[in-house]
This record gives C-alpha cells, structure tokens and sequence, in this order.
C-alpha cells in the first residue's frame, strides 16, 4: 500500500473515531483540521520524505515582539523534549508549531498522541502569545472537530 494511501486509511479511521464523516488528503496531499475555532492544524503528506507533517498556527509575527524570538528559539534548541519545533511562514505571515511523524510509525495511536501533544503546545503558546484575531482563513479551509 502507498503512503497516501495508508495516510487516507488513518484519517478515515480518525474520522470515525471522534464523529467527523469524512477526512483525507487532498490533491495536493494536504488536509486541515479546526479545534475549537482556536487551533487550526494543517496536515501535510510530505511522501518523498516518508512522514507526515503536522502545523498549528500560533500566532501573527506581526503582532509578536523581538523578546518572543528569543523564548521561541530557546524551545527549539529543546525541540527533542516534546518532539516539536517552531517556525515562521512569511508567505501567511504565521508563527506555527510543527510535529512529524515518520511513515514507519504511522499508526491510529502515534498519529492522536502526537495531535494531542501539538494541540496542548498550541494552545499554550496561544495564551502566552498575544491573539492576532485572525481566525476566519483557518476556518474557511479545514474540518471543524
């Protein structure tokens, strides 16, 4: 089986899992998901790599200050704690949070341990992090849970 596939067979089986009718991959190996109108996460299937790549939106850069850099990069000097690292998306202008898992590891339980870690890192960089308020591009793209 392919890894699209097996990523596919996941989602589905995650779907399912917590009541959503449907989750997969688009054509663009891409899927988006939406908690509580607050974290939204976006799923990417990098398959030449072999693993699956897991982004949160924290935070606008715009609104953030230069002392957060330095807190942000003290966590990635410490990224093998939580299995997580920070990033910065000049193209949506977005401080995110990034986790991965690798193909070989790809199970129902890896997948939903490793969500769960990045939502409640998300989360809490959002209460630490100043709110940009812009919320509604996340919303317009991804499954609501």
């Amino acid at each position: 089986m392919d890894l699209t596939s097996k990523v596919n067979r996941l989602l589905a089986e995650f779907a399912g899992r917590i009541g959503l009718p449907s989750l997969s991959l688009d054509e663009e190996d891409m899927a988006s998901l939406l908690f509580d109108e607050q974290v939204g996460v976006t799923l990417l299937l990098l398959a030449e790599r072999e693993r699956l790549l897991l982004e949160a939106d924290v935070a606008g850069i715009d609104v953030l200050g230069e002392g957060i850099f330095r807190q942000l990069a003290s966590f990635n000097r410490h990224w093998h704690r939580f299995d997580l690292h920070f990033g910065f998306d000049e193209l949506t202008g977005k401080v995110q949070l990034y986790a991965q898992i690798l193909a070989a590891q790809l199970t129902l339980e890896c997948f939903e341990a490793t969500l769960a870690n990045l939502l409640d890192h998300a989360e809490f960089w959002q209460r630490l992090l100043p709110c940009d308020g812009d919320r509604e591009a996340v919303a317009a793209v991804g499954m609501r849970v």
